[in-house]
């Protein structure tokens, strides 16, 4: 039982937030009786709450058609003419439905905290416009206003309320939160509800204090049986103004221009809001104006820092200037310039002063120099490994097969090669 009344109230809730729309429905569709229809509304409400509560366990096409046959009789009991018949028809089945909704589904996803802020907020702006400015809706604009009001508060004890759920850090649904800290926070939101309906209703509020202190005047006199509080309560006329009768002349063009033009820009505003408040209803299109707009924010963000991180940069390179060490790099060029002449003016070691041992290894870094670029020549390749490269290249398998023999024999063997066999490996050298 206790559940089903808080579905009733959440469910009024929401009939508040769009009471605005309920508002002008009614008084295009049914006039005549409107506060009867409006109550009669809520009713099919508690009607759909009920029906999904009895049954719980049915298919949504059973509560869908459930709906549509629940709304037949106070359709045709309002719906006086076809248009209003057809209407109502269409919006009858949806608050059942709704109310059905409610029982099967948290509050939280079928009302979000967002839409409440969003959405509310849209349909009372753009809803107190129109029944300030067009003809048909000002008799009601006092309504809108109390209720918009009730909205606001509403809302933000529920943020509130979300607010303390989210600060507990708790994966629970219904975290537990102390009754000291719900009621502190209640006190202050009552305060600041009470400053802001002072703040905006500033000359309602005097005239009661007033009104207040004159009836307490009068109620001291009357007791004390004196005449005076008659004279209180008298109220001095104000002085007749003396002045000139002047003929009101015509008003100027510049300013009736003026006037117009600010209008036609009022006109654009409220226009553009109620198309974006609209489009913010789609989600697609709201994730896209969500993003050009951080997109446009970045592109501020980039021109607003970009000459501080300009200036950063530069003095950054000049510090770095600053400590550049001229000598060092003198003497890092000189030693470039010195290895590139020993390079160009490198003499080759006369074959006659080296030994056995050089000369077979010149002979191997020879041929290997001079081939260099018709082989895939790496250095972790071992020399025999190169060698049996070179003689897929050359013609003297043979000779390269001695040079092989010898490279191996004097670099790991330590031992001597004759010098009939060191002429005829020179001869692979390209002189």
């Amino acid at each position: 039982m206790k559940k089903m009344i808080v579905t009733l109230i959440q469910g009024l809730f929401e009939y508040l937030l769009f009471l605005p729309l309920i508002l002008m429905f009614g008084i295009l569709v049914v006039p005549e009786v409107l506060w009867i229809w409006i109550p009669v509304l809520y009713g099919l409400f508690i009607v759909g709450v009920l029906f999904r509560t009895i049954f719980p366990q049915q298919k949504w096409w059973v509560y869908a058609i459930c709906s549509f046959v629940f709304a037949i009789i106070p359709s045709i009991l309002f719906g006086h003419h076809i248009l209003s018949l057809t209407l109502l028809i269409l919006l009858h089945p949806v608050v059942i439905y709704r109310g059905m909704m409610y029982v099967g589904r948290n509050w939280e996803s079928l009302l979000p905290t967002s839409f409440m802020w969003y959405g509310g907020f849209g349909i009372y702006f753009v809803c107190y416009l129109l029944f300030r400015y067009v003809e048909k809706f000002q008799t009601h604009l006092t309504i809108i206003s109390i209720c918009g009001a009730v909205v606001v508060v509403i809302i933000l004890f529920i943020s509130n309320g979300e607010q303390l759920k989210a600060s507990t850090l708790s994966k629970e649904k219904k975290p537990f939160i102390s009754r000291a800290i719900k009621n502190q926070n209640r006190v202050y939101l009552i305060l600041t509800s009470i400053t802001i309906l002072l703040l905006t209703n500033g000359k309602i509020v005097q005239e009661a204090v007033f009104q207040a202190i004159k009836g307490l005047f009068q109620l001291i006199f009357w007791l004390f049986g004196s005449d005076q509080g008659k004279s209180v309560v008298e109220e001095t006329p104000p002085p007749a103004q003396m002045g000139i009768d002047l003929e009101k002349g015509e008003p100027n063009a510049f300013w009736k221009f003026l006037e117009m033009f600010f209008m036609y820009i009022g006109y654009a505003v409220i226009v553009a809001l109620a198309v974006g408040i609209l489009l913010l209803f789609i989600k697609r299109v709201r994730m896209l104006v969500m993003k050009a707009l951080s997109k446009f924010i970045d592109f501020l963000k980039n021109i607003i820092f970009r000459s501080s991180e300009l200036e950063e940069s530069r003095q950054y390179i000049d510090e770095k200037e600053s400590v550049f060490d001229w000598k060092e790099w003198k003497d890092a060029q000189q030693e470039k310039a010195m290895g590139l002449f020993q390079q160009i003016f490198k003499r080759e070691p006369r074959w006659d002063s080296l030994t056995t041992e050089q000369k077979v290894r010149y002979v191997y870094k020879q041929i290997v120099k001079q081939h260099k670029k018709e082989m895939d020549f790496k250095s972790s390749k071992t020399p025999r490994e190169t060698i049996e490269i070179l003689k897929s290249l050359l013609t003297e398998k043979t000779t390269l097969e001695e040079l092989r023999d010898a490279y191996e024999q004097v670099r790991y063997g330590g031992q001597s090669v004759e010098a009939s066999r060191i002429k005829e490996l020179r001869l692979l050298i390209k002189e």
